[in-house]
């Protein structure tokens, strides 16, 4: 088979994976940075109560490699448009720091790149079919390189996230979080409502209220986070299977687009503690199944289809059993349509 003009993707085992900067090194990740580059190493830190985030430990040695190169990395994310402390970036960095992302133990600055409140952005233009422009964090578009280290796992809405939900979801600010989450509104089945209300003040957007103990949703003003859905018990409120969740995934594949537009990007994808939610979570999830490695590649596209094709190679389509219904495949599909990468590719082993 002909792998010459096929995307590179490298592979490091999770039994070797304190041999990290090899294959940082081997895969060349951060070869094309240059002297005084501000380098943004867009993670997600992690939700207050939950524990699959990527853990600090694996943030240094990539740290290291980009200040080798004497430029200027730094740590980073996006505010939630969902209710909790990372709401806000006072609340979010409180909640890295917790989680050992602070600037003294990292030595690298920590910038939530959407400003305190999550109304700073730029607009990117990018003609795609459901935005002409997106709402990227400004801190992240002035950053002269990237590299996103995601870590891979299962997604209420997508099905799973990798890489790509790391550009475009985690890139977004919060007025883009609102605009990818917007053609999705949660079912109600009025009969399963207990009147507890523990629905209610998880909706930031007051779009929930309970009348003679039976909840009501104002559609009106539902983004469709989701945060509802995750806070009922009875069933009451659930996710709509429809076009919809089609729509979120190729509504952030656009964004993932904006957020990397004329700006070199460089992937690594972590397949470990492979949960069946989001780390937007805040709980503690039991994997799905044994740790498999860590990924990394020059394609967002190739990476994530990657990482898909090695978990269902271990343990079939754990994403699809989690999330009936749901097919995470779709983002990689429309993501190569829109010319962001291969789905085609070639593992490298470390």
């Amino acid at each position: 088979m002909n792998t010459k003009n096929k995307p590179k993707v490298f592979f490091l085992p999770w039994d070797r994976h304190k041999e990290l900067e090899k294959l940082i090194q081997d895969s060349s990740a951060v070869s094309g940075i240059q002297k005084n580059d501000y380098v943004a190493v867009k993670l997600h830190f992690g939700e207050r109560g939950g524990d699959g985030h990527i853990k600090p430990e694996f943030m240094r040695p990539i740290l290291k490699s980009i200040k080798n190169k004497k430029a200027k990395p730094f740590l980073t994310d996006t505010n939630t448009i969902y209710h909790g402390p990372r709401n806000n970036a006072i609340g979010h960095l409180e909640v890295a720091a917790e989680h050992g992302y602070s600037q003294n133990r990292m030595q690298v600055p920590i910038i939530i790149a959407d400003g305190l409140l999550g109304d700073d952005y730029t607009n990117v233009d990018i003609d795609g079919n459901h935005f002409k422009s997106v709402k990227i964090a400004t801190t992240i578009r002035k950053a002269n390189r990237i590299i996103a280290a995601s870590h891979f796992k299962g997604h209420l809405l997508a099905g799973f996230g990798g890489a790509i939900k790391n550009l475009g979801m985690g890139c977004g600010a919060k007025a883009g979080k609102f605009e990818m989450h917007c053609s999705v509104a949660p079912t109600v089945e009025v009969r399963n409502c207990v009147g507890c209300e523990l629905c209610v003040p998880k909706c930031a957007q007051s779009a929930l209220t309970v009348v003679s103990k039976k909840i009501q949703l104002d559609k009106n003003k539902c983004v469709g986070c989701g945060e509802c859905v995750i806070a009922c018990h009875t069933n009451a409120l659930s996710i709509t299977w429809s076009e919809g969740t089609k729509s979120v995934q190729e509504r952030f594949v656009e964004y993932a687009k904006g957020a990397v537009k004329d700006t070199p990007c460089f992937y690594i994808n972590f397949l470990n503690h492979i949960s069946p939610n989001c780390d937007c979570m805040g709980m503690k999830e039991k994997p799905m199944l044994d740790d498999i490695g860590i990924l990394a590649s020059v394609d967002p596209v190739a990476i994530d289809q990657a990482c898909y094709d090695l978990v269902v190679k271990k343990a079939g389509d754990v994403f699809l059993k989690a999330h009936p219904g749901i097919d995470g495949r779709i983002q990689l599909e429309y993501a190569e349509k829109l010319g962001m990468g291969s789905r085609d590719y070639e593992l490298k082993n470390v």
